[in-house]
């Protein structure tokens, strides 16, 4: 019973937050099937999300919301400025003040080079993700990182030089290990894993089209 009444109490502080502070149509609720878009001049994309929770909020096209927090650096090797395509706030059933953050970008082919943009799109808007949890009061419980494709090369480590000039002491990490999440980390300080998922697209009438089911646990 509690618990009950704190949840009501940070729930209305949320709404207000939305509603009346945040920019009207930044941060939207969903359903369990969410369909994003991506529009872009080299193709359009398009993924459904299934979902077990029946309440989410997303922030769609978060590369292109105004997002920038102008304490960061601005070095353009951090990407601290760079956002993924769409950002997901899924509330967990067993708690409703516990949320799982879900960052997904967009693509129609990846290679070693374009997989360390995305990277470093998924470390600052993880960043992003907690300065939003913590405006909005939601815990996360948990943060997982999507990349949705057609087609992805890995390039063997001994033929790009740059790939092997890693920290000493450090274990070199292929794209592959860390693309199907068996050693995705992202560096803050010390590295921190998270869960990776490669999401395939197919080309249906000229546009790339895919579909992601969240397993119910």
């Amino acid at each position: 019973m509690q618990n009950d009444k704190i949840n009501e109490k940070i729930n209305v502080r949320r709404n207000y937050m939305i509603k009346e502070l945040m920019k009207e149509g930044f941060i939207v609720p969903k359903s369990s099937v969410i369909r994003l878009l991506e529009r872009e001049d080299t193709g359009r994309s398009e993924l459904t999300m299934h979902l077990v929770s029946e309440y989410n909020l997303c922030i769609e096209n978060a590369d292109k919301q105004k997002t920038e927090m102008q304490f960061f650096q601005t070095d353009s090797k951090k990407s601290l400025y760079k956002r993924v395509d769409h950002m997901i706030f899924s509330r967990q059933d067993k708690n409703e003040n516990e949320w799982k953050l879900y960052l997904i970008e967009m693509k129609s082919s990846v290679g070693n080079r374009k997989w360390g943009e995305v990277k470093g799109k998924f470390r600052s808007s993880y960043l992003l993700g907690l300065a939003i949890a913590g405006m909005l009061e939601m815990n996360l419980s948990e943060t997982v990182m999507c990349t949705t494709y057609e087609k992805v090369a890995f390039l063997p480590p001994d033929t790009m030089p740059s790939a092997r000039r890693t920290p000493l002491g450090r274990a070199l990490v292929s794209m592959e290990e860390e693309w199907y999440g068996r050693r995705f980390s992202l560096n803050f300080g010390e590295r921190i894993y998270f869960k990776h998922i490669p999401v395939p697209m197919q080309k249906m009438n000229g546009m790339l089209s895919g579909h992601f089911t969240e397993p119910d646990i």
